[in-house]
């Protein structure tokens, strides 16, 4: 469960340094270019500090990379290397809702034992985490007969955040509000939820360490493409929502004294279809399914993470079965009609991009093919915009290519006007940890030199 805490409903100055971080899932820097002409991202962003793009991890989806900016390791260190947790079944079950999933310590722990409070709204891989005070975790609710309120406790929030959950559930989709069955992640309005959480929990609590993430502008990029009008008229919200934390900073009476940040965790890239690397497995004997597609038995399997797949082996120590898989993988990468750009070996992936784990190979795009973990055909399937992996834009690619992710922040302890064109995404967690004067051992990044005074 969350870490006890007290009430805060006034400021009090002391030497600590004050710091909330906004990320917005797939916020690129041509999305600033953008925002730079809105209203609150001038009041509460514009002359601080910027690094233009941001090198992310790789695979370049939400759940490592949120990761690997909280705690400045890669993927290889702190042990999340896709949203979910692998399965042969459906991955609805499998998402890595919790903190003990992550092997290394992060800037909420760090903060927490230096004496701060601390907070984190939908930032993703929190759950139940024991150093954070004023804690909503990323959570879907898939649970059959959840409720907002079981839900969460069951994530760790506190019965003071549980009631702020419930006093904003009016704002959810009506379809959630009126039947509390729904699927409750809708966008945007779950944005609105959990942005008037967050602002909730400034106003009663003021936290001096907080971490908040939303999704509705990678939401648009996958329905509607990665410059839509959809997304130019999503970015009117993502100003709304800065402008939402900024006034609850100033009526907790600490804007002055809060570092606030914006950043993100990767681009997207158009697809124009889908592909089902399983199908070609099981055609070839390597997984063996019942009459309605479902996995029975497996030697190999391909596990999507969208715009890559890691390949797995059920017994790596079978060399004539690797052997014979990597033959077909490299025969359809070759052919150059299947999806496939390149095939990847795990000791090429942790020495370029330090990405590890019980895999044994990793497939890279061609650059406008996602990959489906499907075992049934047809090899290439209709457009699924309910699956982030499916829609007409995604992610998971390398992460030298596409649009990238941005990191800005302004504030007392914000050098102004700094300029960076580029940084590593692992660099984030040591700015903050230097920001709160705290230290984080096993990152692996260093803090951005100038972005922080002195």
């Amino acid at each position: 469960m969350a870490a006890a805490f007290s009430k805060q409903p006034e400021a009090v100055k002391t030497n600590k340094k004050r710091l909330l971080v906004f990320s917005v899932d797939a916020l690129v820097s041509e999305d600033v270019d953008i925002l730079r002409r809105k209203p609150n991202f001038q009041k509460y962003i514009a002359g601080g500090a910027e690094v233009k793009k941001v090198h992310t991890v790789y695979p370049s989806v939400t759940y490592p990379a949120h990761t690997s900016m909280i705690t400045g390791a890669w993927p290889e260190k702190h042990g999340v290397i896709s949203n979910y947790r692998f399965t042969t079944d459906s991955k609805n079950d499998t998402w890595q809702w919790d903190r003990c999933a992550v092997k290394v310590p992060d800037v909420l722990t760090a903060a927490k034992k230096a004496g701060y409070t601390t907070g984190s709204v939908f930032w993703p891989v929190t759950g139940n985490h024991p150093y954070v005070d004023y804690l909503i975790d990323e959570y879907w609710l898939p649970d059959k007969g959840q409720t907002l309120r079981t839900g969460f406790a069951k994530m760790g929030s506190s019965p003071e955040m549980l009631d702020i959950i419930e006093k904003n559930a009016g704002k959810l989709a009506p379809t959630y509000v009126l039947t509390g069955r729904t699927n409750f992640c809708v966008f945007p309005e779950i944005d609105d939820f959990m942005i008037s959480c967050a602002a909730d929990i400034i106003r009663e609590y003021a936290p001096e360490v907080m971490f908040v993430h939303n999704g509705n502008i990678d939401h648009q990029r996958h329905v509607t493409g990665v410059f839509s009008s959809a997304v130019i008229s999503a970015l009117d919200i993502v100003d709304e929502e800065i402008g939402q934390l900024g006034e609850a900073l100033e009526a907790a009476g600490v804007l002055d004294d809060t570092n606030f940040v914006l950043t993100s965790d990767h681009g997207q890239r158009q697809i124009v279809r889908t592909v089902k690397l399983n199908v070609y497995l099981k055609e070839a004997g390597f997984i063996e399914t019942d009459e309605r597609g479902k996995v029975k038995n497996w030697k190999a399997y391909s596990f999507s993470n969208a715009m890559s797949s890691l390949i797995y082996l059920k017994d790596p120590g079978d060399k004539e079965t690797a052997d014979r898989v990597y033959e077909l993988l490299r025969k359809l990468c070759d052919e150059g009609i299947y999806g496939i750009g390149q095939v990847l070996t795990k000791e090429e992936v942790k020495e370029k991009w330090h990405l590890d784990g019980d895999f044994t190979w990793v497939v890279e795009s061609d650059g406008y093919t996602s990959f489906s973990d499907s075992c049934k055909r047809p090899l290439v399937p209709p457009m699924d915009l309910s699956d982030f992996r499916f829609g007409r834009a995604t992610h998971g690619y390398m992460p030298e290519f596409g649009p990238q992710p941005v990191f800005l922040a302004k504030g007392p302890d914000i050098t102004e006007g700094f300029f960076a064109e580029r940084c590593e995404i692992v660099d984030e967690a040591p700015t903050y940890a230097a920001l709160l004067g705290v230290d984080l051992p096993d990152a692996d990044g260093k803090a951005v030199e100038g972005f922080v005074r002195g």
